[in-house]
């Protein structure tokens, strides 16, 4: 890429901070449900994800192949562990689609006041799934122009609401809510470290931009650690605030924080009009990553790692089958995580998610020794770096529940025959045909 169409260190720790702002939707609401000591479990999440963005930043300068993730995992893995990281990141993207589906269905329910039942909730967040999905038929250019209008729509809010939140703040109210479980700091850390984990979710993608950037082994390990510090900053600011506004038995079940924080601070009204600007942002968000889902599927497909009917395009070269496909996957997946409540169903969702995205981490934390050996490097820092990023990749995995490591281990051993099937065209990758 020619220089000076390249971003330098400023540029680039903004777009990687804008990555990671995807997950602060429902976070007040999950911090609620473990109480203010959950700082703690920002910390340490802090301090592990830096580590990562390190190990992250050190593959996307040694790695010589396509792919992302998936091209990581390749070095010690073959194309086994290319398909294995391409297929847990794909499932990943579809249950946090299907999790900012439900965001979308909480807050517009808080914000007509309606009681939804699991039926209805399903049925809705189904909807606005194929809303959002078919919105991506308007072109990349609208997609990328409503993903970033979402994106303002909820940092500008929660950023105001932090600022003006510290006139309102009640230390009696923040006190009450700092563990309201009784837990210890350890208990509290691993309770915590899902959701905080959430919200840094997005980092390993910067990081496959090396190419993007001026003097990328300099600056692509500054831009992802501060950005990191930055994200857990905010979050730490904007969580800890609206807990010493909103009492913890009211934030705690929730379906839209920042809405009622901004009615206990401004009124009924302003706390309406925030609510409105997060059903927007939620909305918006998901057209980017149902866009973003539907090329990793089909060039997945281009490359022969996924079915065929992903890479099938119509004349406007669109994959219409795939996306078929896709909406009807993610519907069984809202059909299996339904919970009376929408709180409990955006947690399991979540946790879900989370521990798909830490397979392909470990598998890339796992590759990165021998990619820094093959590009004729023999770096002991970037080697304690790799393993201390996959210690806390499986500790996170494990924090997120027995029920979600058994259904992240049946999409790993569902990916495994798959590939299976397929492993022969990879032999010949495939490129697509047009539908008849």
């Amino acid at each position: 890429m020619p220089e000076n169409n390249k971003v330098g260190l400023i540029q680039f720790t903004i777009l990687t901070t804008v990555s990671m702002t995807d997950g602060i939707i429902m976070l007040p609401t999950m911090v609620a449900t473990v109480g203010a000591i959950s700082v703690y479990a920002w910390i340490e999440t802090i301090i592990c994800v830096m580590i990562l963005a390190y190990a992250f930043a050190k593959c996307g300068a040694y790695s010589t192949r396509s792919g992302g993730l998936g091209g990581y995992a390749e070095y010690a893995f073959g194309k086994s562990g290319n398909f294995i990281a391409n297929f847990t990141y794909a499932i990943a993207l579809m249950i946090a689609n299907v999790g900012i589906a439900i965001s979308v269905v909480a807050y517009s329910s808080a914000f007509f006041y309606a009681n939804l039942s699991p039926a209805d909730a399903a049925f809705l967040a189904g909807l606005v799934m194929i809303m959002t999905t078919a919105a991506n038929f308007w072109g990349t250019g609208m997609t990328v122009k409503l993903g970033f209008t979402a994106m303002m729509c909820k940092l500008i809010p929660a950023a105001i609401m932090s600022i003006c939140g510290l006139y309102f703040f009640d230390p009696q109210i923040f006190n009450a809510a700092w563990n309201p479980h009784h837990y210890t700091v350890t208990g509290a850390i691993g309770a915590a470290n899902s959701f905080t984990l959430w919200a840094f979710l997005g980092l390993e993608s910067a990081c496959s931009n090396m190419e993007r950037v001026k003097n990328p082994e300099r600056n692509v390990p500054i831009a992802v650690i501060a950005a990191t510090v930055a994200i857990g900053a905010f979050s730490i600011l904007y969580t800890t605030v609206i807990q010493g506004i909103v009492p913890n038995s009211v934030l705690a079940q929730s379906t839209a924080p920042f809405g009622d924080a901004c009615a206990y601070m401004f009124g009924p009204a302003a706390g309406h009009a925030v609510t409105a600007l997060m059903i927007f942002g939620c909305g918006g968000a998901l057209i980017a990553w149902q866009f973003t889902l539907v090329e990793l599927l089909r060039s997945g497909s281009m490359e022969g790692y996924f079915p065929k009917v992903f890479g099938l395009v119509n004349s406007y070269e669109i994959p219409v089958r795939g996306i078929i496909v896709m909406l009807l996957i993610q519907m069984v997946l809202l059909s299996m995580t339904g919970s009376p409540s929408l709180v409990k169903q955006f947690d399991a969702l979540m946790k879900l998610s989370t521990v798909a995205n830490l397979v392909p981490y470990v598998l890339a934390m796992a590759s990165l020794d021998i990619m820094q050996r093959q590009a004729g490097e023999n770096s002991d820092l970037t080697r304690m770096a790799a393993v201390a990023g996959g210690a806390y990749s499986i500790y996170a995995c494990i924090q997120c529940g027995m029920d979600s490591v058994t259904y992240g281990m049946v999409a790993v051993l569902v990916g495994l025959m798959i590939y299976g099937l397929y492993a022969i065209r990879l032999q010949k990758p495939y490129r697509p045909r047009r539908m008849r």
